[in-house]
């Protein structure tokens, strides 16, 4: 092909603007010779499946770096393989009613062969992540393009979340001619360590129907040109004490883990007027692996007087905290009212919601995939920071909510009253011969948007045997929790329980759930349900006694006791079920010793942490916080069931309150996880009426640590960091810093435990 020139000097590009939080985004470039702003759909994404490791960045120039190094910096290509000389390598494409794939011609080109252009622009798309863009900095970025059949390309660097605004983009209309593109942009917005640099190339309005035809990019680069208007990044002042940031109850465990400067032989806790009210030791330093710094900590449990204090330490100050019968009071009630604000299906009023007030939201009928069939599935809970509503998770969430309603109901109020609108709907996701429809949601997840905007078709995945299972005891427990309150609803849960527990009988050899093609939400997949059938085996002998079930607990035996209490490993349910009906059996006495010998190595883990995290081996996975929620609330589970010898008993209690402590601010990072709480809390969640708002709902949990990193905002922003400070608070950082409502639930106990347990 022929090489023609285009050549285009911008003197900045500013950020797209969101309008109005309808999705929609404009660009308003400032140069004479780019075209006509751009006005664009928010890209639908793909954000919450896992993403792949990003090329190794290259290293940033420093900040005090002088003006004529930045002549060096601009030798150095930020787009690994520009020149696709090494094949495709990190590319990839997002595809969205589109069909395309990537491949590397003899000529050492990559050619995006599309097969479909969908519907919208972005229904494919060509993508490389793994740079970052400083504020104040001048880049030059450059690339050839030629097209097998005239049509519009739009390439762009944009934020990779959110309403995924363009810091740069221009559109242009390509040729069979290879013509060379070149421009000078200016990073006018906040630094972004995780932007993406795509190739729209979907569907444009006038290049009419072009049927299977590709696009060929080559020569790529993107350089500093001038980073002498750099602005440092900006970021979070790490705190050398770290504490509890809400509040302790008076006769509670209070701790405080020190670094850095904080370390010494004593420390002070002072009152607001800063007058001492007690003198304390410290522990000797020692080296902490989760965070990889030196800690020490510090005990000042016998202070029970209530008030509001601060960790002193020389002239360091720890960020403020209270003492007191009622220091947990709102905490409890808003990690609580997080499931109203969640409803699907029903309006949200200024009074119960106010800023986040929106219509009624998914009230249509919703498709059965494999049927075609149209059914009502209104109701529910919103599960994350998207609209999908999913069975798997929604067991746990309700099931965590009632057994704090069932071993706390002084504490709890009317919670049962919220917890049977979740019940309700997934009433309606069981057919007729007993299976449980998966999920429900659309095929794609929703821009930035209120739920009440989420538009397209709604979607009711295949019967699982997993989602079956988890019905089947979330359903049971119901039976149970709801008889004093409501024996005719109660009734009503219970035979829907037995119905999916007899679906599961005669099903046996079904297999595990996966997304239908086209479909993308969140597939909570669980190959192994028979861990879930010995929970509903559990609960259905909890709740009604009939020895059926206890056999089928015996024939499933001890290795479908499955160690934990998320979506996919749930046994500890069925442990507490078994062990609170029968803890002589013989079985139960096995599965006693197993619950005991998980609780132990989480007690181990949280005495060997300077934060007192129970995460064994430093192995934060996405949601860490959950499972941090999990282990304190299984501390108390095994507390309520009383069967394990005293000097364990008293372990456990102190470690159930680390956790606590944990969330609440006694970490690495220095947050409180839960967002609106604490000095430094949780800010810029990934969840959706927050971000269209610009300010996080109150009283949500985080996802917290993950040394996964499973999102390119994280996998750059956190490169290098410890293990328990692979955290970020942006909303880009979907495997961070998400929030759901099973995450929610496991804290609502732990903290409804600690106020009954003061």
């Amino acid at each position: 092909m022929k090489k023609k020139t285009v050549t285009l000097l911008c003197a900045a590009f500013t950020a797209a603007m969101l309008l109005g939080g309808c999705g929609n985004t404009q660009v308003n470039e400032m140069t004479e010779v780019a075209p006509e702003p751009v006005v664009e759909e928010t890209q639908d994404t793909a954000e919450e499946e896992a993403a792949k490791e990003p090329a190794e960045e290259e290293p940033a120039n420093e900040d005090t770096q002088e003006e004529n190094d930045a002549a060096d910096a601009s030798d150095e290509n930020m787009i690994e393989n520009g020149d696709f000389s090494e094949g495709v390598g990190v590319w990839q494409t997002y595809l969205n009613n589109g069909e395309a794939d990537l491949v590397v011609n003899d000529e050492g080109q990559l050619e995006i062969r599309i097969k479909n252009a969908g519907d919208l622009d972005y229904s494919v798309q060509a993508y490389y992540d793994g740079i970052s863009i400083d504020q104040g900095v001048k880049y030059l970025i450059a690339f050839d393009c030629a097209v097998s059949k005239p049509r519009t390309v739009v390439w762009r660097v944009q934020v990779n979340g959110g309403d995924y605004h363009a810091y740069f983009t221009d559109e242009f209309k390509a040729t069979e001619e290879m013509e060379h593109h070149e421009y000078e942009v200016t990073m006018e917005e906040e630094s972004d360590p995780a932007p993406r640099f795509c190739f729209n190339v979907g569907s444009y309005e006038g290049d009419g129907d072009l049927g299977e035809h590709v696009v060929t990019i080559d020569n790529l680069v993107m350089k500093v040109l001038d980073e002498s208007g750099k602005v440092a990044a900006g970021g979070v002042e790490q705190a050398d004490i770290l504490v509890n940031q809400v509040g302790f109850l008076p006769g509670e465990k209070k701790t405080v883990t020190f670094r850095g400067d904080a370390i010494g032989s004593d420390f002070e806790v002072v009152d607001t007027d800063g007058n001492s009210v007690g003198s304390y030791k410290q522990s000797d330093a020692k080296d902490n692996s989760g965070t990889q710094e030196s800690c020490s900590r510090g005990d000042f449990t016998d202070l029970k007087t209530a008030g509001t204090y601060q960790i002193k330490v020389g002239d360091k100050l720890s960020v403020p905290f209270t003492i007191g019968d009622d220091a947990l009071d709102e905490l409890l009630k808003e990690t609580t009212y997080l499931m109203h604000m969640q409803r699907c299906g029903v309006e949200l009023t200024k009074e119960e919601g106010g800023d986040y007030a929106h219509a009624a939201c998914h009230t249509e009928k919703a498709k059965v995939l494999d049927t075609g069939e149209m059914i009502d599935v209104t109701g529910g809970w919103h599960d994350a920071g998207d609209y999908g509503r999913y069975i798997v998770p929604a067991a746990k969430a309700a099931g965590d909510l009632m057994l704090a309603a069932e071993d706390y109901p002084s504490v709890m109020g009317d919670v049962l009253d919220e917890v049977s609108y979740e019940l309700d709907w997934m009433l309606k996701m069981q057919r007729e011969d007993g299976g449980v429809y998966h999920k429900v949601s659309c095929a794609n997840f929703p821009g930035t948007v209120f739920p009440d905007e989420e538009t397209e078709e709604l979607i009711v995945c295949p019967v699982s045997n997993a989602a079956t299972a988890d019905f089947a005891a979330c359903l049971a427990m119901a039976g149970r929790v709801y008889e004093k309150s409501d024996s005719t609803r109660a009734k009503t849960y219970l035979d829907a329980s037995k119905k999916a527990f007899e679906y599961l009988k005669a099903h046996q050899n079904e297999g595990g759930f996966h997304n239908p093609d086209g479909i993308v939400t969140g597939e909570y997949p669980d190959e192994d349900w028979k861990d879930d059938y010995f929970w509903s085996a559990a609960e259905l002998y909890r709740t009604t006694g009939d020895d059926a079930y206890l056999s089928v607990m015996k024939e499933l035996g001890i290795d479908h006791v499955s160690e934990g209490m998320g979506w996919d490993c749930n046994g500890f349910y069925a442990a507490y079920a078994l062990l609170s009906k029968n803890p002589d059996d013989e079985l139960s006495k096995t599965v006693l010793a197993k619950v005991e010998a998980a609780a132990d190595s989480f007690v181990a883990a949280a005495e060997k942490d300077a934060y007192g995290s129970s995460i064994v081996d430093d192995n934060y996975p996405w949601g860490s916080n959950m499972s941090v929620a999990n282990h304190g609330m299984l501390m108390h589970m095994l507390m309520k069931l009383g069967l394990s010898a005293s000097a364990k008993l008293e372990k456990y209690k102190s470690a159930a309150t680390d956790q606590l402590s944990y969330l609440l601010g006694q970490n690495g990072t220095g947050y409180c996880f839960v967002t609106g709480f604490g000095t430094l809390s949780t800010k810029k969640p990934h969840h959706r009426p927050s971000q269209a708002v610009g300010t996080a709902v109150k009283g949500m949990l985080a996802g917290g640590p993950n040394v996964g990193r499973e999102d390119p905002y994280a996998q750059n922003a956190l490169k290098d960091k410890a293990p328990a400070l692979c955290y970020v608070d942006a909303d880009q950082s979907y495997s961070t810093n998400e929030i759901a409502i099973y995450w929610n639930s496991p804290l609502v106990y732990l903290i409804a435990a600690e106020k009954a347990e003061k």
